[in-house]
């Protein structure tokens, strides 16, 4: 397990030192106080892989309940697209076959024949959740 500090722990997992200090008290991070050249000074051991703090956890809980199929132009006409995240702050939606749009509109009663044959594809091929209604 690597170990860090409060201030390479806080770049490397996108938190602030606070947060890092707090899952410090809580427990939810192991951290311990050495010697080294400056003094005594903590060290964080870094979580494994897929570790998730409380605002990503609860965003990764929403997007669960999200759809994934989405119209890329506000008409929702056309074929719909496959979607497979939608960062926090993603402001350009791409589609699983590499289409960019402006934003994004829910799918509701999605037939096979009105998705985008390239991004079913993919899909299917990952093994997604494909929620057709068909």
């Amino acid at each position: 397990m690597e170990r860090v500090t409060i201030q390479e722990a806080s770049y490397r997992l996108n938190l602030s030192q606070a947060e890092i200090r707090r899952y410090i008290r809580e427990g939810r991070l192991q951290a311990s106080r050495e010697g080294g050249p400056q003094g005594r000074t903590w060290l964080v051991e870094l979580p494994d892989e897929g570790w998730l703090d409380d605002d990503k956890a609860l965003y990764h809980e929403m997007a669960q309940g999200m759809p994934v199929w989405w119209w890329p132009t506000e008409a929702k006409t056309g074929l719909a697209h496959y979607i497979l995240d939608v960062g926090i702050e993603e402001t350009v939606p791409v589609y699983l076959c590499g289409l960019e749009s402006e934003n994004l509109w829910a799918v509701t009663d999605l037939r096979t024949e009105n998705c985008c044959p390239t991004c079913l594809a993919i899909a299917r091929e990952r093994g997604l959740p494909l929620n057709l209604d068909q």
